[in-house]
């Protein structure tokens, strides 16, 4: 009996021996925690009013409004500021504002800081990237999704319908260069704001494609009441049929190009409104071009149009004779108007005011 409870001691006392070991080779196999557990991870933080801070994770994220190209973006209390971020973080960045699919899909995000991490989820989380199929970001990577709707589309090639942008609800709108877009795509969605790459060009609102042949608008955001458009050399035919909210137009020529260069060529503003005019349209500038005796068929809502600057050989005096609503007529050439008043103005142009409705 003495025997074996001291055989049994001696496993026991084996057994602990053994565990104590394990445990000492474990802790040796797993790395201690980083200094950042011990010590929280700070960011010093300069603001528009020059005072300078040291920000723990949890005060800079609270006040944390996104991300710019080289700066992590803070709000506080209606004062802006920023935390420099590192190479790493802009590296990042870029493959979301600039990359290609692939860029997107092998895109590895070691080395980023907490913060700049919750920087790139806040700024793209609500992003859809399409090409052929809707890809996401998770906060880790980026991968092929079923999500249903998106804030922000980023179009990398190919096209899509208005019908997609409508069911993916996408208020933004952004066109890469292998971007096949047109006019068409906007019709009746909620984009208010479109930004894009070569060739494609934004500008106040409007669309343009730079081509070998020149400049074209292709398209302007379906919000607009005001729309001026200028410096482009041809005119997609219904670039501006999503905007049917227009009050005010300003363009450079009527129809589909500055001059006539052949039988092709349309003359009306109705071929930059898709063959309709929206009812509120009001009040309509050229500023080049040749105004024809069709150039503004169809707009019979119109009150206002000023025609200043352009020489009055290109003015077809039969232009306006299908216009009942109109009430002011500004331009340089020398009419017979029945009901209308007759005002010369320090720039040299007539102005025409109906003086009665009949």
């Amino acid at each position: 009996m003495v025997k074996r409870n001291t055989s049994c001691k001696k496993r026991l006392f084996s057994a602990l021996i053994f565990l104590v070991l394990f445990v000492l080779c474990a802790c040796c196999l797993v790395p201690f925690p980083r200094a950042a557990a011990a010590r929280e991870e700070t960011f010093e933080a300069v603001w528009e009013n020059g005072a300078v801070t040291q920000e723990s994770y949890a005060s800079a994220y609270s006040a944390l409004s996104g991300g710019g190209s080289g700066s992590l973006l803070l709000e506080r209390e209606g004062i802006r500021g920023e935390i420099s971020a590192s190479e790493r973080y802009r590296a990042v960045r870029a493959v979301f504002q600039e990359g290609s699919l692939l860029d997107l899909l092998t895109l590895q995000t070691e080395g980023l800081s907490s913060l700049e991490r919750a920087a790139i989820y806040r700024d793209f989380s609500d992003t859809g990237f399409y090409s052929a199929d809707l890809f996401a970001y998770d906060g880790d990577r980026v991968f092929r999704t079923l999500r249903a709707s998106f804030s922000t589309l980023v179009l990398l090639d190919g096209s899509v319908s208005s019908g997609f942008l409508c069911e993916i609800g996408a208020q933004k709108l952004v066109l890469r260069s292998g971007a096949e877009f047109s006019a068409s795509s906007l019709a009746g969605t909620k984009i208010a704001e479109i930004e894009a790459a070569a060739p494609y060009v934004v500008k106040e609102g409007g669309v343009y494609l730079s081509t070998a042949g020149g400049t074209r608008l292709v398209a302007a955001l379906p919000n607009m009441e005001e729309f001026k458009a200028e410096g482009y050399d041809f005119c997609d035919d219904g670039a501006l049929s999503p905007c049917k909210d227009l009050v005010s137009l300003e363009l450079p020529f009527a129809g589909s190009a500055r001059s006539i260069l052949g039988s092709d060529y349309d003359g009306r503003i109705l071929w930059a409104l898709g063959g309709s005019a929206p009812q509120t349209l009001k009040r309509v500038k050229l500023t080049g071009g040749t105004v024809g005796q069709l150039a503004f068929l169809g707009l019979n809502g119109v009150e206002e149009i000023d025609l200043c600057g352009i020489p009055e050989e290109n003015i077809s005096p039969l232009a306006f004779e299908s216009l009942k609503g109109l009430l002011r007529l500004h331009t340089t050439k020398n009419l017979q108007l029945e009901g209308f008043s007759r005002t010369l103005l320090p720039c040299g142009c007539t102005l025409y005011e109906r003086s009665y409705i009949g």
